[in-house]
């Protein structure tokens, strides 16, 4: 509620009277005598003229209830673009469709630099010093010892230090290219079926924002906006980000989703672009479903199911795993209770599907032990803050036992199973050391060898969502947009994330 205060006709006549009774007073003291008359007729001149404040009346600011929609016209504000050179530029903030329950209000200010704690990124290391063994997160690493991983010089930094060339950038620009051009006009991804659409306009956006491509980018910030603003609109009319809700495999599509709205959250909240409608309250409901959807076991099941016997396994909650670290790197705090138990509860579930030998199970107690899920064992564990036991231990050594060879960039060869190595990449780099160097020798060559003129990546057999290799007659819709996404967020990798040295790894 806001006050108002003005001066009316009520306050000026009250005015005029209390100047008439002062002049009265005035005179009645004059017949104390001659000797003061004069003083007296002085001090009345004072009363009399000098102004005094106004009478004010004060009401409340009448604010009538309505149900007009936001406008979506272009909303200007001066901000500096954190993946290009300081400088000044514009940026439209679009608002979405969905109906807002109160409006939204942008000052026209000018905005700070994001700070170097959200450019350093999300750090998940082995050998950070957390003691808490709560993993990464908004209380982690002194952001002065992170370096930044926005603009070229800090990419071209990270990427030489942590054994990449510079083929590597030009290779995810290239990609970035390639898929501004196939993002749909309702600002989503992926084409045929519409039932994973959300799922790869959340790896498309994953794919943007790791190179720090925001909504103030000058070369992709439309297509971040539109991209966002899809994935918002489907939150605001269901609590499951999906276009068909109904479906098994939900629990990937809502997950991806919501692990880049989370993200893309934590973005617009440094630099002050939380004024896209909806998005924090969208992201809220987003992690809500998340944490309602986890069995007692730890884990996540096919349609967020909590029965009893629901089919519960490492490859779907090794997408919801990563939703909620992002969550919880954003500050985002759900209504459903506290993120950090909820990931305790996923390492432990997560330990239940290890195997002795470094293998992972799809399902706990061994059952289906897949060499593809290595990766997401342990990325999950060092995401839960469980990276330096046991059960991660064993799993860094098979990954460092059966990397020596070249990966395989060949249509159904299984070991170029992009799932797998989607979740290795980002495994190995966060332990660092021989591990680390082993994969980089590995995928890093074969990956860009595999990349076209156009900026593409040519088909593979690239592994589906639970790391199943897709041969042609097994392939959904989707599986352009996706082999792209997994394949630049693999080159991504070493700026994304710092390796557990903290130091870097130069190898070449």
């Amino acid at each position: 509620m806001s006050l108002h205060i003005e001066s009316t006709e009520d306050a000026l006549a009250e005015l005029k009277r209390q100047r008439v009774k002062n002049l009265a007073a005035a005179v009645s003291v004059s017949v104390l005598g001659a000797a003061m008359m004069s003083l007296l007729l002085y001090l009345v001149n004072i009363i009399t003229f000098l102004p005094e404040p106004p009478a004010t009346i004060v009401y409340p600011e009448v604010v009538e209830k309505g149900t007009e929609e936001p406008e979506k016209p272009e909303l200007v504000q001066k901000a500096q673009r954190p993946s290009s050179p300081a400088m000044e530029q514009q940026v439209r903030i679009i608002a979405t469709d969905a109906t807002l329950d109160t409006a939204i209000r942008i000052p026209d200010t000018e905005m700070d630099e994001p700070s170097e704690s959200l450019l350093s990124g999300i750090d998940i290391g082995t050998d950070f010093g957390f003691d808490d063994r709560e993993g990464p997160g908004p209380s982690g690493p002194n952001p002065e010892i992170l370096s930044k991983r926005c603009g070229l010089d800090n990419r071209m930094k990270r990427i030489t230090e942590n054994g990449g060339t510079p083929q590597c950038e030009e290779a995810v620009v290239k990609s970035l290219k390639w898929l501004q051009k196939q993002q749909n006009k309702d600002g989503s991804w992926g084409d045929g079926p519409q039932n994973y659409k959300c799922a790869m306009t959340g790896l498309a956006l994953l794919s943007y924002l790791a190179h720090c491509e925001t909504p103030l980018s000058e070369d992709f910030g439309d297509t971040v906006l539109k991209g966002i603003s899809f994935l918002v609109d489907r939150g605001m009319q269901s609590p499951v980000i999906s276009l068909v809700p109904q479906m098994n495999e939900v629990s990937y599509d809502h997950a991806i989703a919501t692990y880049a709205l989370c993200e893309a959250y934590t973005l617009c909240k440094q630099m002050d672009a939380s004024t896209i409608a909806n998005l924090e309250r969208v992201a809220v409901k987003a992690v809500d479903q998340i944490m309602k959807g986890q069995n007692s076991n730890g884990g996540w099941a096919y349609h967020y199911s909590t029965r009893p016997g629901a089919h519960t396994d490492l490859s779907v909650t090794g997408w919801n795993i990563q939703a909620l670290k992002a969550a919880e790197h954003g500050g985002i705090k759900p209504t459903r209770g506290k993120i950090r138990t909820a990931l305790n509860r996923a390492a432990m579930y997560c330990r239940k599907t290890s195997l002795s030998n470094g293998l992972f199970s799809y399902q706990e107690n061994g059952n289906e032990p897949r060499p593809s899920l290595v990766g997401v064992g342990v990325l999950s564990l060092q995401m839960c803050g469980s990276g330096s036991d046991g059960t991660a231990r064993r799993g860094l050594d098979w990954m460092l036992k059966n990397t020596s060879q070249p990966f395989n960039w060949k249509a159904g060869n299984t070991t170029s199973n992009l799932y797998q190595h989607y979740y290795g990449v980002q495994a190995a780099m966060n332990c660092g050391g021989d591990v680390w160097k082993a994969y980089n020798r590995a995928f890093r060559d074969a990956v860009l060898k595999a990349q076209s003129p156009d900026g593409s990546f040519i088909p593979n057999g690239f592994g589906g969502p639970g790391g199943v290799v897709q041969t042609s007659q097994n392939r959904h819709a989707n599986d352009r947009i996706y082999r792209q996404c997994l394949a630049t967020l693999m080159l991504e990798v070493y700026y994304r994330f710092l390796p557990g040295t903290g130091e870097g790894t130069r190898n070449s």
